[in-house]
């Protein structure tokens, strides 16, 4: 009896350190604008970035997409190279992969972040959280 306690015991203890380890494995961080620039010297290795892209900040220069990105306090001009998602737009929170060069990121991946509100063709909201109108 006291075995089986203490197999229960080990087996417990490897299913609790296997889900701490892969939920720390899995855990994606990416810097903000502010706590990018304040970092900026340290960073000579690819890293994320997350803001929202700044009004009328968008332009296409033959393939790649130039724009800016703010946390609310400080401002990035990025520099994006690849395929630009559909829902990205101004206001829109993204999150990229890239390096700085000087004051420049270089991205070449970009995840969009969207909110849970779509408006239809005809002029119609949904909230995708309970499908209503």
């Amino acid at each position: 009896m006291k075995k089986n306690i203490l197999f229960i015991f080990l087996g417990l203890i490897l299913v609790i350190f296997g889900s701490i380890n892969l939920a720390n494995n899995n855990t994606v961080y990416y810097f903000t604008t502010s706590e990018a620039l304040e970092e900026i010297e340290n960073m000579n290795e690819r890293v994320k970035l997350g803001g929202f892209v700044i009004k009328d900040s968008i332009t296409k220069i033959n393939t790649k997409t130039l724009f800016s990105i703010t946390d609310g306090n400080t401002e990035i001009s990025i520099i994006y190279d690849g395929y630009v998602p559909e829902l990205f737009q101004d206001n829109m929170g993204v999150i990229l992969d890239g390096v700085f060069e000087d004051e420049l990121f270089l991205a070449d991946n970009m995840l969009v972040k969207h909110d849970n509100e779509y408006i239809s063709e005809d002029g119609e909201v949904y909230n995708a959280k309970d499908y209503s109108k």
